[in-house]
């Protein structure tokens, strides 16, 4: 086999790939799932280790604010407390980045 006609094999191949890969992306946001987020209290006296039963959120911000560490969970699609498929962003506080403390709940509609 000529070195050209496997380049072009290859080349569409990955053509092939590539357009499979974009209608499976696209595909998926058609019909997007709602992620089930567990229902917290917003209390200073509530403690959640996030890192064990928080479903993974579609974006993440860490920070700190003097000594304490701070989480902002966000998700496109999610069932949470009387919200049903709507966007929310969960906002966590902790002294000790194992014991989280709620204090903000977001919801925008689109």
């Amino acid at each position: 086999m000529s070195d050209k006609l496997l380049k072009r094999l290859l080349g569409l191949a990955l053509v092939a790939l590539l357009s499979s890969c974009r209608l499976a992306f696209f595909a998926s946001d058609l019909n997007p799932v709602a992620v089930q987020v567990p229902y917290m209290k917003n209390s200073s006296n509530e403690c959640y280790f996030l890192d064990d039963f928080m479903p993974t959120p579609d974006a993440m911000t860490t920070g700190r604010n003097g000594n304490l560490s701070l989480r902002y969970y966000s998700y496109k699609m999610a069932n949470y407390k009387e919200y049903i498929k709507s966007r929310i962003n969960l906002s966590f506080y902790s002294n000790d980045s194992r014991c989280w403390s709620l204090f903000e709940e977001f919801y925008t509609a689109e």
